[in-house]
């Protein structure tokens, strides 16, 4: 028997405790709408799996394994059968170490505890269920935001409607794919919906789940069973919703109400318009690579000391010359976790960073599954994980150290490794 549960736990911040997402501090005012970690359990009577999505700008390591053990402990699901990942909203507290802007320890502390508790309540609420697989299409909302100006160079999010922009640097991945979780009347419980675009909307000093928590609030208002609905981010590390043909500043309130209620209308269509399953069965698979972090070379030691010495130096380049004085990873290479859940006819993959849409789509062109599920920051966070060709005109995204942590063919290493393990999932 197949069954599922699905359950949700509070994380906003205190007030005061600083939030994430730019280089200044921005000590948290009030909470606009809650913040929360939303687990779902799936158990085929063989296999369980857990996925936890945050509304969080990321989550690191320490956090993730500690969630992992408590969650495990609590419901027996194996910690490597569970999956963590963020929505990266950029109004949620800080939770990246070592940045400019300062963690709260406190905080960091007590976050691995609710995640589990999300799980945990979720597998406490087990009940027979049922599978449907659904996809929407959504060009419109997301913009590749990295351009190629006349000059011949690449800018990251040049000015609306400046002279010289030729165009787009990169494609966009238009697709929404649904999962849908129904019980036993037919209802859903859960919906997973997963896209890819930059949740950096609201802006302010106001914890914000920001356009996920609208769109998914606004569809489980549509159903009288009050599905959890779970907003998986998708590979959105050079994707944002800013039109640079559009005068109009796109952020605010009323921006996030606007692209909300869109994704809200194509991740209602997926659900309604959704086919059910052939298979139920789970299986997992997962690769620890080995990679490197970024060299420290001597034009970089030279750039970072001429900065730091500049009054008048830009904020991102200051942020980058303090990261690389105190790096330490040099000629180190990281622990950089690749999982793969396959869930009946589909199939999940979580990248632990900022992964460019080029990569995102490369995974699913090649995946044996029609449709893939790719979840960025999921289970740890390193960063920008752009592609080769973005690291030679270079922009904000790779900026050695404070934005790509990893070497530069990091991200076609976790590709292939995706690719690996989801062919081995389709064999199962």
């Amino acid at each position: 028997m197949f069954r599922a549960g699905a359950a949700s736990t509070i994380i906003n911040p205190p007030l005061g405790v600083s939030l994430g997402g730019y280089f200044h501090e921005r000590p948290c005012e009030s909470v606009l709408d809650d913040l929360l970690a939303k687990a779902l359990v799936l158990d085929d009577g063989t296999t369980t799996v857990a996925f936890v999505v945050c509304d969080l700008q990321a989550i690191e390591s320490t956090e993730v394994n500690t969630a992992r053990k408590l969650a495990s402990q609590a419901t027996g699901i194996p910690a490597e059968n569970i999956m963590i990942s963020t929505t990266h909203t950029h109004t949620g507290p800080q939770v990246r170490r070592n940045r400019t802007v300062p963690t709260s320890q406190d905080y960091l502390d007590r976050l691995p505890g609710l995640i589990a508790d999300a799980v945990t309540k979720a597998h406490a609420a087990l009940r027979p269920a049922t599978l449907r697989l659904g996809e929407e299409y959504e060009d419109r909302l997301a913009f590749n935001r990295r351009f190629r100006m006349a000059d011949g160079s690449v800018v990251f999010n040049p000015r609306k409607c400046a002279d010289g922009i030729l165009g787009p640097d990169g494609p966009i991945d238009p697709q929404l794919n649904v999962l849908r979780v129904d019980g036993e009347d037919g209802q859903p419980l859960a919906i997973l919906a997963n896209f890819a675009m930059h949740p950096d909307v609201m802006g302010g000093c106001h914890a914000s789940a920001d356009f996920p928590g609208k769109a998914s609030r606004l569809v489980s208002g549509m159903y009288d069973s009050k599905p959890l609905v779970i907003y998986m981010q998708g590979a959105a590390g050079n994707i944002n919703q800013r039109d640079i043909e559009n005068p109009d500043t796109q952020n605010g309130p009323d921006w996030v109400l606007k692209i909300g209620r869109i994704l809200a209308g194509k991740i209602l269509a997926a659900s309604e318009l959704s086919e059910p399953m052939e298979s139920t069965a789970i299986s997992t698979a997962r690769q620890i690579l080995d990679i490197r972090y970024h060299a420290l070379t001597d034009d970089l030691r030279t750039k970072a000391e001429r900065v730091l010495a500049d009054p008048n130096a830009g904020e991102f380049d200051r942020a980058q010359a303090e990261a690389i004085s105190r790096y330490q990873l040099d000629g180190k290479s990281a622990e950089v976790e690749v999982q793969a859940i396959r869930i009946g006819d589909t199939a999940f993959v979580g990248i632990p960073g900022e992964y460019f849409v080029e990569h995102g789509l490369s995974i699913k062109e090649w995946s044996p599954f029609a449709q893939t599920f790719v979840i960025e920051l999921a289970n740890n966070t390193f960063g920008y994980i752009p592609t080769l060709d973005a690291f030679h005109p270079g922009t904000y995204e790779t900026m050695p150290i404070v934005s790509a942590t990893l070497e530069p063919s990091a991200g076609v290493q976790m590709s292939n490794a995706a690719g690996r393990l989801l062919l081995s999932l389709a064999a199962d």
